[in-house]
């Protein structure tokens, strides 16, 4: 969950195509596009982004896509990040109405990035990626369910259960704007 200060270790699963050498703009990636779903699978809702990634994965979509489920945010992914066009972070953010999808476009923060990397937000991590490897995506989406169930719990509530398909086609909708 955005702003949740308890999740501890990272965990990680992906598929990554052949790795190519970054480019400023993302052009000349290895992979048009990044998937992220982040958060802590063993907090109910708080899991949205980890399970989103899985169905991915499971579907084996969105197509020339590389998939990440996290737990957290890390600067181990600024690499992956600095080699391509289009970069999608999912997440659950604390509200109502349960259940509502929202998609907005981070823009890249220009400040230098925090020695502490404890807790990274996505334009965080972005900046961290710029300094390391002077490439950014072009576009970054972060694509958030809200919800208010956080209880300890390995699956998600029923209302987001039957938000995961649409923040699946949402982002193969997203991907595919990187191919064009």
């Amino acid at each position: 969950m955005r702003h949740d200060a308890d999740v501890e270790h990272s965990a990680t699963q992906q598929v990554a195509p052949e790795s190519a050498p970054p480019s400023p703009s993302g052009k000349g990636a290895s992979a048009p596009s990044l998937v992220i779903g982040f958060g802590n699978p063993l907090r109910q809702d708080d899991g949205f982004g980890w399970r989103v990634a899985e169905q991915l994965l499971a579907n084996g979509e969105p197509s020339g896509a590389e998939v990440v489920a996290c737990q957290q945010l890390t600067p181990e992914l600024a690499e992956p990040l600095s080699r391509v066009r289009v970069a999608i972070f999912v997440d659950v953010r604390l509200g109502e109405p349960v259940g509502l999808l929202e998609c907005e476009e981070i823009p890249l923060d220009e400040r230098p990035p925090s020695a502490s990397v404890h807790n990274l937000t996505p334009s965080a991590l972005l900046a961290l990626t710029k300094a390391l490897y002077g490439a950014v995506p072009e576009r970054v989406y972060l694509l958030t369910a809200r919800s208010v169930h956080f209880a300890h719990a390995d699956a998600l509530s029923p209302a987001l259960q039957m938000v995961v398909p649409e923040a699946v086609l949402r982002i193969r909708q997203l991907s595919k704007r990187s191919r064009m």
